[in-house]
């Protein structure tokens, strides 16, 4: 077998039954597709990689691992990795403690810097534990590659659907662009330019006027005060569960018939302007709690309000209407705004969006003005 041969498994396999003739201390052979990288084959058995460059009348030669703990597709992007850090005149020993680093480092460094910055942080950790780790948890960031991540992209998309896939894209977009832009240990993401898929439109969910009311009317029976009470108040105002579950009590102004909610989904605060029933409502819990505090609380009096979601779909089940998750009331709040003449502006500006986009999603649920339009050109036709 020659000395100069493409790093292989089958090759690496030839290499370690050849062995080492007695008498030598080892051989040494280089990788014919990535210039500088060889592998040291020992009497022992064990076979390891070196990084061999000469650079400006300077000999470089580092230890890269052996081939139990390094694939032959991360030892040949460390290698060039390497050789370009030695051509701009870097330390190759930092470029290797870079090229070292593993995705579930990457990952801890990234939660720490976003956890008090990102209203989603929650949502990261619970991705990255649950999905990322996982999969991609002891890989060496010089072994992730754009196809590494393409296969994870689609791989999600199959287990769960393609909008969730393209959220964990748009994570490990937003962690590699934290590795090449504050870390500085990569030089480009490998998530760059990978495209999002296409998110089929699904049926939203969302009660018609009359099932609002037989709704309303089913929870003035529930046992439940504190989760009637923050039902109620979501049906009214088209809040996110989130946004329910966090308001407190001393940002309730009166005079304007407002309450502030110091942070929302989209990283801003917000100003809920309420009705007079709504009002009521939080006049009740500042009579129950005083003037500070969370407006909706738990068992203990405290802490926030366990997700209302059970509550309601066991009211639902109650009076025969379909069991659906808490947001549906948004949508129901959404869809009855438009049909009772509001514009997708004001509704834009009452659900927080930041994007005119979201808020159209519900000009094309909301069919009782196109509706209207078609029947009264049906009866012009037939005249």
């Amino acid at each position: 077998m020659g000395k100069n041969i493409p790093f292989c498994r089958e090759n690496l396999k030839k290499i370690f039954e050849v062995g080492v003739p007695e008498g030598k201390k080892q051989l040494e052979y280089s990788d014919s597709k990535t210039s500088g990288l060889t592998l040291v084959q020992y009497p022992s058995g064990n076979q390891v990689y070196y990084f061999s460059l000469t650079y400006r009348k300077r000999r470089h030669r580092i230890r890269l691992g052996d081939t139990m703990t390094l694939k032959i597709t991360e030892v040949r992007s460390i290698s060039i990795e390497m050789r370009s850090a030695i051509q701009r005149g870097e330390n190759p020993d930092e470029t290797r403690k870079k090229a070292e680093m593993i995705f579930a480092d990457l990952v801890s460094l990234y939660l720490d810097e976003t956890k008090d910055k990102k209203i989603t942080a929650a949502c990261d950790e619970s991705k990255t534990r649950l999905y990322l780790l996982p999969k991609l948890g002891n890989k060496q960031l010089s072994a992730i590659s754009t196809t590494t991540i393409e296969k994870y992209h689609a791989q999600i998309k199959e287990k769960l659907s393609a909008a969730t896939a393209n959220r964990h894209l748009a994570l490990l977009k937003a962690i590699f662009t934290f590795s090449v832009k504050t870390l500085k240990v990569l030089k480009e993401s490998p998530a760059k330019g990978i495209a999002s898929f296409p998110e089929r439109q699904v049926k939203r969910k969302y009660f018609t006027f009359d099932e609002l009311k037989l709704l309303l009317s089913a929870l003035e029976t529930e046992s439940n005060t504190e989760a009637r009470k923050v039902l109620k108040f979501l049906i009214l105002t088209g809040c996110r569960r989130g946004t329910a579950r966090c308001i407190k009590l001393e940002n309730y102004d009166d005079h304007n018939g407002t309450i502030l909610v110091e942070m929302t989904k989209t990283g801003v605060g917000q100003y809920l302007v309420l009705s007079n029933e709504a009002k009521s409502i939080i006049k009740e819990q500042v009579k129950k709690y005083g003037q500070h505090g969370l407006v909706f609380r738990g068992i203990d009096m405290v802490s926030p309000i366990s997700c209302p979601s059970p509550i309601l779909k066991r009211v639902c089940r109650s009076v025969g209407l379909p069991e659906v998750g808490v947001h549906a009331l948004r949508h129901s709040y959404s869809v009855q705004l438009l049909e009772n003449g509001s514009s997708q502006f004001q509704l834009q500006q009452a659900l927080n969006h930041k994007c005119s986009a979201s808020t159209a999603v519900y000009s094309n649920i909301s069919n009782k003005k196109l509706s209207e339009i078609n029947n009264n050109l049906a009866k012009k036709l037939s005249l």
